[in-house]
C-alpha cells in the first residue's frame, strides 16, 4: 500500500507516492500553490489541479487508487487559500506533537477521500489576543516544520541550539533545540525580489537571470542597508544602471545583499550576537549570500550549508518521522510505520 504526500506551498506543488518500506516510487512537481488561488480567487483550483497530480500517478504506475492508503499534506495548503484552513499549533514543537493533531478532512469533490493535513505553527500560545502593539510577538510557518522534522529525524544537526534558515518565497529562520523547534523568525525574501524586479523601476537593472554570485557586491548591499536604511539601499540598484558600469550579476548580487541582510538583521533582534550555529537549507548560492554576509557583519554565527537530497528530500523525511509517530498514536493503523 502507498501514501501520497503532498508538500504545496506558496508557489510550488510537489507530490511523492512513497511504498511500505519508505522508498519514493514516483514523484513530480507543479508550479501551483496557494498564491494561485488567491490570485484567481477560485477556491476549487488547488483540490481540482492536485487531485490530478494524484490521477496523474496512479495511471504512470498503472495502479488503481485502491492501492492508496492515505494522503497526506503539509505547507501553504492548509491556509485560508488552500483546501482547507488548519488552525496553526504553538512551539515547541517536534513530531511527535505534529502527529498528535494531524486535521483530517474529507474532500468529496475532486479527491472524494478523505486527507490528512499536517499543520503548521506558530509563536504564540491559543488564545493570546493579537493586537497592533503586540503582533510582532507572532511568526509563523506552514510546510517548512515538516522539513525541520526532516532535518532533526536525520541527526542533521549538532548538539545544543541550531538555527535554521529556510530562503524561499518567505525566508523563514527556525530555532532547534533539545529536538524541538523552539522559536521562529518569519521574513519576506523571494516574493519581494520578484516584485522589485518585475513591479518597479528596477525591473532594467534587474533584466534576465543570474546564476553567478558577486560575494563583494552582496557585502555592500548590506553595509548600504544598515548605513542608509531599506528604501535608499535599493534604490542605488538603480543607480549602478544609470552611473556605473556595473553587470546584472553585481546589480544582482547586490539586491541579494539588501534582502537577505534583512533576514540576518531580524535573527540579531530576536538571538542577538551571541554565538550560534547557523544552517542555511536552501542552495549553494543562498549559503554564499547568507555565509558572505556573516562572515563581514555577523562573524559570531557559524554557517553552514545544509544539503536537501533530491532522492530524499527533508521535507519527506519529516513526513515519514511524523506518520511512525502518527501511527504510534493512532490504534487503526492499517500496517506498521517503523520502515519508513
Amino acid at each position: 500500500m502507498l501514501k501520497v504526500y503532498f508538500d504545496s506551498g506558496t508557489t510550488n506543488t510537489r507530490v511523492y507516492f512513497i511504498d511500505e518500506n519508505g522508498k519514493i516510487v514516483w514523484r513530480t512537481e507543479k508550479e501551483v500553490g496557494s498564491k494561485d488561488a488567491a490570485v484567481s480567487g477560485d477556491k476549487e483550483l488547488l483540490p481540482r489541479e492536485l487531485s490530478e497530480l494524484l490521477r496523474l500517478g496512479l495511471d504512470e504506475l498503472g495502479i488503481v487508487e485502491d492501492c492508496v492508503e492515505s494522503v497526506w499534506m503539509s505547507g501553504m495548503i492548509t491556509s485560508p487559500n488552500g483546501i482547507v484552513e488548519v488552525p496553526h499549533i504553538s512551539v515547541p514543537v517536534d513530531a511527535e506533537k505534529l502527529a498528535s493533531r494531524v486535521f483530517k478532512y474529507n474532500e468529496e469533490k475532486f479527491f472524494k477521500r478523505e486527507i490528512n493535513f499536517i499543520a503548521g505553527i506558530k509563536t504564540v500560545v491559543d488564545g493570546t489576543v493579537i493586537t497592533p502593539e503586540n503582533v510582532a510577538q507572532i511568526n509563523n510557518m506552514r510546510g517548512e516544520e515538516t522539513e525541520i522534522c526532516g532535518i532533526i529525524d536525520g541527526k542533521f544537526l549538532g548538539d545544543g541550539t541550531s538555527v535554521l534558515i529556510m530562503p524561499g518565497s518567505h525566508t523563514q529562520i527556525a530555532v532547534v533545540k533539545d529536538g524541538k523547534i523552539v522559536n521562529i523568525i518569519s521574513t519576506i525574501t523571494g516574493e519581494l525580489f520578484k516584485a522589485l524586479k518585475t513591479q518597479t523601476i528596477l525591473s532594467a537593472s534587474l533584466e534576465g537571470e543570474s546564476s553567478e554570485l558577486d560575494e563583494k557586491m552582496v557585502k555592500l548591499g548590506y553595509k548600504n542597508l544598515v548605513e542608509l536604511g531599506f528604501n535608499r539601499a535599493i534604490y542605488i540598484d538603480r543607480s549602478m544602471l544609470l552611473f556605473t558600469d556595473s553587470t546584472a550579476e553585481m546589480r544582482h548580487s547586490y539586491l541579494e545583499g539588501v534582502l537577505n541582510g534583512g533576514v540576518l538583521q531580524a535573527i540579531c533582534a530576536v538571538l542577538g550576537k551571541q554565538s550560534l550555529k547557523a544552517y542555511v537549507c536552501g542552495s549553494q548560492k543562498q549559503f554564499r549570500i547568507i555565509k558572505a554576509i556573516a562572515e563581514d557583519f555577523f562573524p559570531e554565527y557559524k554557517v553552514e550549508k545544509l544539503e536537501n537530497s533530491r532522492e530524499n528530500p527533508f521535507s519527506v523525511m519529516g513526513f515519514k518521522a511524523i506518520y511512525r509517530q502518527f501511527c504510534r498514536l493512532q490504534a487503526d493503523c492499517r500496517q506498521p510505520a517503523d520502515r519508513l
